[in-house]
């Protein structure tokens, strides 16, 4: 009888050993946790002791539990084959965050044959481990099973072990996603009083770009010729070249660039710069190439929903389709004509993956000769970044032309790996970072015309965060409102530098510093 409940054990451990096969195999081990061993252990005790009481002999609970054990093995598996990382709480908010489209794009980018073998094995084993009669055979098997259950939690839980449970880090991603659109509460109108104007600018032009990592601009060093025309107007703008942002997924970065939300808010009613403007007799208008991902709800479409003209010109679901950012352009062309001051934000799909759809044919211009699967991205990335050189040319041409007391101002949301600094994949990730997922652009032009603030200073070098972009913009442009501090702008000679904390508690120049030296 034990030797029989030793093979069933062992073929249940099955599935598990064959994910350390495919790490051997298939992944770099230097990426790999130790302590992800420990907890796939204890995990699997907990299964393997739970299997064996009487309330999982019905067949519904032990399919049950054998479906919540096979799928944690595919999550930690294709995680790692995908990212080099654990199944981390940023997985949720990547999930959770995006559209169906984007979820399609993501899992043809990072598909691979490795992947379709884990779920097809998983599969068998599913079906045959159904199979198995765990027949429990000692008595009150029900209570010590879920006494073990919990003692294998709270070891789980103060040895820190938990962290690197998918399961757990699913509920806390998922928990950490209400969160913070719960605290997302836009103040729902703010006082005359608050805003005040301090100069006659008529418009200000904030292009949010997307995914787009200065390292591969040629305007801020990059070996290949990604900015030609931003290279020729470079004696006409403020290239700052030590912005980083403080996140890198989307639904955490821009609220913070757009509104007075920072890693120090404390749930507090949020002033956005819509609403600013808007309150200081600015037309305020919002072009997104950007689908809204659930209109009323999303903490960004929220923002957009404020301005007096929104709209959005990518609806598509097909992974395929190709929307690209110069649909924008006529709209912006017809709005700038429009008499009156006014704030136009423009949200570009920019380098945004799937890079290939992110550019027209014409923009083909790096196409290395029998390319690798890694050359070929990089090259579908670097010819993204072409095409977004080309709009935003076309965006400061159409304002230049206007002859007005106007500024622009152009910055990407996060930063990109690229297969950088000897990584194995591309995307982001909360888990494994590297400096290119937060090193963003953050270009500046103004007309000859413009009201510069008494006290602005440029320093290309400065130290910054893409959190108070918000308290910036209103500094520059001399749109005030009380919550905005002229020491937090980039463009102040006041500015004060404070720490530079990304994805929740890391100093972003001293962890580097640290990762630069070992």
């Amino acid at each position: 009888m034990q030797n029989k409940k030793l093979k069933q054990i062992l073929v249940l451990a099955l599935p598990l050993l064959l994910k350390y096969v495919f790490f051997f195999v298939f992944v770099d081990w230097r990426v790999f946790d130790s302590e992800d061993i420990k907890e796939d252990v204890i995990f699997f005790g907990l299964i393997a002791l739970l299997i064996q009481t009487k309330l999982f002999q019905k067949q519904f609970f032990k399919t049950l539990l054998l479906f919540v054990y096979l799928l944690y093995i595919v999550l930690e598996t294709t995680s790692y084959l995908a990212a080099s990382s654990t199944f981390s709480s940023s997985y949720m908010y990547l999930l959770l965050e995006s559209s169906s489209a984007e979820l399609k794009e993501f899992a043809g980018g990072y598909f691979s044959w490795p992947i379709l073998l884990v779920f097809l094995i998983n599969i068998f084993f599913f079906f045959r481990l159904r199979k198995i009669a765990w027949n429990a055979n000692y008595k009150q098997s029900n209570l010590l099973g879920l006494l073990s259950f919990a003692i294998i939690l709270v070891v789980l839980k103060f040895t820190g072990l938990i962290e690197s449970n998918a399961y757990h880090n699913a509920v806390r991603g998922s928990y950490g996603y209400y969160k913070l659109q719960k605290n997302m509460q836009l103040a729902s109108a703010i006082n005359k009083s608050d805003v005040k104007v301090t100069s006659d600018n008529e418009v200000l032009v904030l292009v949010l770009g997307e995914s787009t990592d200065r390292n591969h601009m040629q305007i801020y060093g990059y070996n290949r010729q990604t900015t030609p025309n931003l290279n020729v107007l470079k004696d006409e703008l403020y290239v700052f070249d030590n912005v980083i942002s403080t996140e890198v997924f989307t639904l955490k970065a821009v609220p913070k660039i757009l509104t007075s939300l920072n890693h120090n808010s404390n749930g507090e009613d949020l002033v956005d710069i819509v609403q600013v403007f808007k309150t200081g007799g600015y037309d305020t208008y919002w072009l997104s190439n950007q689908r809204p991902i659930s209109f009323h709800d999303n903490a960004i479409s929220n923002i957009a929903s404020g301005s007096k003209t929104f709209q959005f010109y990518n609806h598509q679901i097909d992974r395929d389709a190709k929307v690209l950012d110069e649909a924008l352009l006529p709209d912006y062309s017809e709005i700038l004509k429009k008499e009156g001051k006014k704030l136009i934000v423009l949200r570009l799909i920019g380098t945004h993956f799937d890079y290939i759809n992110r550019y027209p044919y014409a923009f083909e211009k790096f196409k290395s000769v029998d390319a690798s699967k890694k050359e070929k991205l990089i090259d579908e990335y670097d010819n993204a970044i072409l095409y977004n050189d080309f709009i935003l040319n076309k965006i400061i041409s159409e304002l230049k032309a206007q002859n007005q007391k106007s500024a622009l101002l152009y910055i990407s949301d996060h930063g990109e790996n690229i297969y950088d600094y000897g990584t194995d994949f591309f995307g982001r990730s909360e888990e494994v970072i590297t400096k290119n997922m937060f090193e963003i652009p953050f270009l500046f032009w103004a007309s000859e015309s413009f009201n510069y603030p008494d006290d602005f200073e440029y320093q290309k070098n400065r130290a910054f965060t893409s959190q108070f972009t918000y308290e910036s913009l209103g500094h520059i442009f001399g749109v005030m409102h009380t919550n905005m501090n002229a020491e937090k702008s980039i463009f102040s000679n006041s500015y004060k530098q404070k720490k530079r904390i990304i994805v929740g508690d890391k100093d972003f120049d001293i962890y580097f510093k640290k990762k630069s030296n070992e």
